[in-house]
C-alpha cells in the first residue's frame, strides 16, 4: 500500500507554479470560496509569486496545503 506522500506526487501535476483556481481544484474546496474566505488558499493567502498579475504558488506549498484540513489551517 502506498503512503500518502506518494499519492500526492501521483494527483499533483509536475510543474512549477499553480493558479489559485488550479490549487482549489486539486484540494476540493470551491474556487468561489477560496476567494472570500482568503485563509483558507494556500500560505493564507500569501503567493509565492505573481505570473501574469495573478497569485501563483509553488508545487510544494501545494504539496502541503492539500493535505490540511479547514481545521489546521484556520489555526
Amino acid at each position: 500500500m502506498e503512503n500518502i506522500s506518494e499519492l500526492i506526487e501521483k494527483i499533483i501535476p509536475h510543474k512549477v507554479w499553480f493558479t489559485l483556481k488550479e490549487a482549489c481544484f486539486l484540494k476540493g474546496l470551491d474556487y468561489k470560496t477560496a476567494c472570500n474566505r482568503i485563509t483558507l488558499q494556500p500560505n493564507k493567502g500569501v503567493p509565492d509569486g505573481k505570473i501574469g498579475g495573478r497569485k501563483c504558488f509553488r508545487r510544494d506549498t501545494i504539496k502541503k496545503w492539500v493535505l490540511l484540513p479547514d481545521n489546521e489551517i484556520l489555526n
